[in-house]
């Protein structure tokens, strides 16, 4: 069997015309993310304009020398034989590939990239209707469309997908005219996060680099002229190394001896561009090494609020170093507040810098989760892929194929690394089962490899305990979460309570591929308690995370929690998460792993430091100091094979006096009850929960209590209306059983009785679901033997009619259907109840 070739994708610049570090970097952050997406990415200039700085002697029209400058630059990024200088400008031949080798490449490529839409289309380009325009400099484009500029609309007409960095376009606050011949789909800048290594120190200096005075691309709109110039907006912070303790440098081009001394006299550092910008590894070092970035952006992005982003500036945020820049209307797509802050005039420029001075390492951190969670390649370029109709190669992406750039990571994209598009939402519950494609990929996922972190530190600051039986598939995606997305030196340690499924051939597999995790292998399941002792046992860290195997860690996850266990008198801390049955529970909207990525940076910037106290820590998700643990003790093993030995251990806690705390902006995705998924459905659930609610009460003497749960305004609405569909539908004097999920507030029925579904011999929320349909129905005939008159299914709880096999029939076929409103409640009139 021939495997299928590697899909092609072109990359039409500009390096020649622009030959400066910042457009190499962002060329080959496009050309290595289409690379390590499993794609062939070639690198093509077509766009016929002279190359300037390339014109001498040896090259009069400057076309082999350019062509020599993109042979070195491709070489070092390990594209030799990728590339191609079409001098259109010239005499029409082609360096690099020939003018053959390019057509066959041109016909047979799945999508050609008109990087900065600098390419004037040739037909070639369009003959197969694969011609994308990425727009990296919006509003002139915008504002030309509006004045109805016929060469704009026919060179657009020759691209079939059209995209900006104008990621505000279209917005209330963006002021940009909206066309409605295009349609142009918001983007911005992608990187390999590898290209840009965090460094341990910085040079104290909050640096940009760029060009001064541009006397280019004015434009007038609507009898108002917009400058294209940054030194326009430079000036209006001018006075800011005045306002600020935080020394500022800039790296400028284009700027003449008076503007310098006006600089310089306000407090300004400044150097020359020209070396930094002339090596790509001296402007990397440079933006690495800084302290931070403080820049401003040009006139016509600021006042039309566009939404641009620099990619310069994302740069920066890869390298970990936080970036104060002027607002352009980007804050409604990126996180703004620590790691990225934004201003608008001098006063919040000295208000950004001083408060990334206050609290620099959080910042730091901060940046480059950011970086992870909105600029990474596989975040940026696989929408752009999807909107053009591209699928990726399944697999591992091709080998590189030359030495490439020294510094960088030169390990081929890595089977370790999880999907974006990887589904999360279950296809059903009790047991959790995924969905086919879903399993499919997370069994692909390889132990990950890093050489330069993959080794067991001599003093790992934090301990994470993961405790495993079976549910392979739900272990690989944890442990590849972990290892991808925790910073800092830890260790993992994987303690397996005799799985049958191949767990302990993948752990042990693991281990020897990654120095940071180490795996214990029982011969038999000694229960939860028992399983994370001996994994504490083992512990070398200051701080102790217990953490299940059915959950998914996202970037910055464990920094943020230890922020808040080294608050006074905090013992222990836990994250919020989309399923866990307690107050640390909330409204959650993402469906895939990128959508989670997005959606847990967003609430780490919205919710900073926020937290508030919680009776309970489920240990899903567990932080603690080891001290702390080592003064109240391990878990109390008696609670067996699992279930309650968290209240348990949360009681303790607070009796020793410490304080629990509910980090709301740390999020960790949790599937919930893979382990006891099967326990339930077969059953045998309920009796471990009855024998333990019994224990805690001996231990205690006091019985065990239901988790409170916060509400949500969409959850409060829907309680709202259930009790107004109550009260038109059924009498006063009835009983109604609401499967309620323990939450009492559902039961609020005006002079109705309301009872939970499901409940225990006292009357109480059980705690747990029934173990099948039969049991399910044999549990709602007596509830309705007892007195319960109807039945009420909320929205939130409709998966009992699909799950519980029968009980849907059972119901439909005995009982008289009342109300079934999607969006609220379904309520049923039992045998005998009138209405």
């Amino acid at each position: 069997m021939i495997a299928p070739a590697t899909p092609k994708v072109v990359v039409l610049g500009m390096a020649t015309k622009m030959p400066v570090a910042g457009v190499e970097w962002q060329v080959m952050h496009y050309l290595e993310g289409f690379r390590r997406l499993g794609l062939d990415p070639y690198y093509v200039e077509a766009h016929a304009r002279t190359p300037s700085m390339f014109v001498g002697p040896e090259s009069p029209d400057g076309a082999d020398a350019a062509a020599a400058y993109l042979d070195s630059l491709m070489r070092r990024f390990g594209f030799a034989g990728h590339w191609a200088y079409h001098a259109l400008h010239a005499d029409g031949r082609c360096l690099g590939l020939s003018r053959g080798e390019l057509d066959r490449l041109y016909g047979s490529a799945e999508l050609i990239v008109n990087l900065h839409g600098g390419t004037y289309p040739l037909a070639e380009h369009t003959a197969t209707n694969r011609l994308v325009f990425l727009g990296t400099d919006p509003v002139q484009l915008e504002v030309e469309l509006f004045h109805g500029n016929e060469d704009t609309i026919r060179f657009l007409d020759a691209h079939f997908r059209h995209f900006t960095f104008g990621e505000n376009y279209g917005n209330d606050d963006c002021l940009l005219p909206v066309t409605d011949r295009f349609e142009l789909v918001p983007t911005r800048q992608p990187v390999v996060l590898d290209f840009w290594p965090e460094q341990a120190s910085d040079s104290g200096y909050f640096t940009t680099v760029g060009n001064w005075r541009q006397a280019i691309r004015d434009l007038r709109y609507r009898g108002e002229t917009y400058t294209w110039s940054k030194h326009d907006q430079f000036l209006t912070v001018l006075e800011l190394p005045s306002r600020t303790e935080a020394p500022l440098e800039l790296a400028l081009a284009s700027i003449d001896d008076p503007d310098r001394a006006l600089l310089e006299g306000h407090g300004w550092s400044v150097r020359a561009a020209e070396p930094l910008s002339s090596d790509p590894d001296a402007y990397r070092r440079y933006v690495s090494e800084s302290r931070g970035e403080l820049t401003v952006a040009k006139d016509q992005n600021v006042r039309f609020r566009s939404g641009w982003f620099s990619d310069r500036s994302a740069t920066y945020l890869a390298a970990g170093r936080p970036v104060v820049t002027q607002d352009t209307g980007f804050r409604s797509v990126l996180p703004t507040g620590r790691g990225l802050l934004d201003f608008d005039d001098l006063e919040s420029a000295a208000e950004a810098l001083n408060a990334v001075q206050a609290d620099y390492p959080a910042h730091r951190a901060a940046a480059r989760e950011i970086a992870r969670g909105f600029f990474d390649h596989r975040v940026v370029l696989e929408p752009i892929l999807r909107e053009c109709g591209v699928r990726l190669p399944r697999g591992r992406a091709p080998e590189r194929g030359e030495q490439g750039l020294a510094g960088t990571d030169q390990t081929s994209p890595s089977d370790a690394e999880i999907p974006l598009d990887l589904v999360l939402t279950p296809v059903s519950r009790h047991p959790t089962v995924l969905p086919e494609g879903t399993r499919r990929s997370i069994d692909r996922l390889a132990p990950a490899r890093r050489p330069e972190v993959a080794t067991r530190a001599d003093t790992p600051g934090t301990s994470i305990v993961v405790l495993t039986h079976n549910q392979l598939t739900f272990t690989r995606l944890c442990i590849a979460s972990v290892l991808t997305n925790t910073e800092g030196d830890f260790e993992v340690i994987v303690v397996d309570n005799a799985s049958s499924d191949g767990t302990p051939a993948y752990l042990t597999e693991l281990a020897s591929a990654d120095g940071r995790v180490q795996v214990v292998l029982n011969d038999d399941n000694r229960g939860f308690a028992s399983g994370n002792n001996q994994g504490v046992a083992r512990a070398r860290g200051r701080t102790i995370v217990l953490l299940n195997n059915d959950t998914v860690v996202v970037p910055g996850w464990l920094a943020r929690l230890e922020r808040h266990l080294d608050a006074p008198g905090v013992g222990a801390v836990g994250p919020v998460t989309n399923r866990i049955g307690n107050e640390a529970e909330v409204d959650a909207d993402y469906e895939t792993y990128g959508e989670l990525l997005r959606f847990a940076s967003m609430r780490a910037s919205g919710w900073e430091g926020a937290h508030f106290h919680i009776p309970t820590l489920t240990m899903f998700c567990f932080a603690i100091r080891k001290d702390v643990m080592d003064s109240v003790g391990p878990l109390d093993e008696r609670f067996g094979l699992g279930t309650l030995e968290d209240d348990d251990y949360s009681l303790r806690l607070r009796k020793a006096g410490h304080e629990l705390r509910c980090a709301e902006d740390v999020f960790v995705h949790h599937f919930g009850r893979t382990s006891f998924g099967e326990m339930v459905s077969g059953g045998s659930y309920d009796a471990l929960l009855r024998r333990n609610r019994e224990r805690f009460h001996q231990k205690w003497g006091e019985p065990w209590s239901p988790y409170a749960k916060r509400t949500s305004e969409a959850y409060a609405e829907l309680a709202e209306r259930i009790r107004s569909v109550v009260d038109d539908h059924l009498p006063e004097t009835a009983t109604v059983l609401v499967a309620s999920r323990g939450d009492e507030r559902l039961l609020d029925l005006g002079a109705r009785t309301g009872w939970h579904l499901p409940q225990d011999h006292q009357g109480v929320y059980a705690g747990h679901y029934p173990g099948d349909g039969s049991a399910a129905i044999a549990h709602l005939e007596d509830l309705r033997a007892r007195g319960g008159q109807f039945v009420v299914f909320p929205s939130t709880s409709y998966w009992w009619l699909d799950f519980y096999e029968g009980l849907r029939k059972h119901l439909d076929e005995r009982y008289r259907r009342i109300l079934d409103d999607e969006d609220t409640c379904a309520i049923y009139a039992l045998e005998g109840a009138g209405s």
